[in-house]
């Protein structure tokens, strides 16, 4: 601990920290952005709501990071006691966002691996011809991750047949086409042949697509994120203890120059006194 014996050494810590926590951040936003973007996980919150506040906390928590990093090095620069304490405040409001996503991200971790298990899909698939949020979101995920449906190989696309749309009118959705046209979902049951089935439309159910995918990327990037952001969480606690460190020697080094100010005044008032009185006599 020799090493935060001066105030020289906590600025020099303070300041690698904060380089170190802008760094992050940026790594922090890019990775929730290609959760959101790439991975469509915000849009699996029919199987658990940590589905969203992973990515967001990634993304929003990295924003909020890279602000409170710069105003924290801007805070150490110019020594000043109202920012520092400011930003200990700061910082201590994202410890704790960052410990709500490592939180959230172990709990996805589970969910992976079983919480797809338990989701009610049927719901939201009757749901699709009268919820917009639901037809845009199935449609999403059907075209880019190329599926159709809800669970299964090769049968995934079965499970249309259990709603409004297939029970009464044996149609699938355009985006389950191989080649998406108006209406090329239309009657779609009424094909007795696999084989043409297979040549029309995507038949793998979605989310035994999505899972696979999940089980092999994120995953990975989850574990590396909650292992990572135990660190970032030690730096910022030790963020803390060193801005308040800071703001208390910078206040007393304020306080010891009003002092040496008003004595040396008062001293000046003394002389100009006993010289007065010397040059009367």
């Amino acid at each position: 601990m020799s090493f935060f014996a001066t105030i020289e050494s906590r600025k020099a810590a303070s300041f690698m920290i904060n380089a170190t926590l802008l760094i992050s951040s940026l790594i922090l936003i890019g990775t929730g952005a290609s959760l959101m973007g790439f991975y469509r996980v915000q849009m699996l919150e029919v199987i658990t709501v940590d589905f969203i506040i992973v990515p967001t906390v990634l993304t929003g928590g990295g924003i909020f990071t890279l602000i409170v990093s710069i105003f924290g090095l801007t805070a150490v620069a110019r020594e000043d006691t109202c920012l520092l304490l400011s930003y200990a405040v700061l910082v201590a409001v994202d410890f704790c966002i960052l410990m709500a996503g490592i939180i959230s991200s172990v709990r996805l971790l589970f969910d992976i691996q079983i919480g797809f298990l338990d989701a009610d899909v049927m719901s939201e698939l009757s749901a699709y011809e009268t919820d917009s949020w639901v037809r845009y979101k199935w449609d999403t995920i059907q075209t880019e991750f190329t599926c159709c449906g809800g669970y299964g190989y090769a049968q995934g696309y079965t499970d249309w047949k259990k709603t409004s749309m297939g029970g009464t009118r044996n149609s699938v959705p355009d985006s389950c086409c191989l080649f998406i046209a108006p209406g090329c979902g239309n009657n779609l049951f009424e094909v007795n042949d696999i084989r043409v089935v297979i040549g029309k439309i995507n038949v793998h159910g979605c989310l035994t697509v999505m899972q696979r995918r999940l089980e092999t990327h994120v995953t990975v990037i989850l574990i590396v994120f909650a292992a990572v952001g135990g660190i970032l969480a030690i730096m910022q606690l030790l963020s803390v203890v060193l801005a308040c460190c800071l703001a208390s020697n910078f206040s007393h080094g304020d306080e010891i120059s009003v002092y040496e100010y008003e004595t040396r005044s008062r001293a000046g008032s003394v002389s100009k006194r006993s010289y007065g009185a010397e040059t009367t006599f």
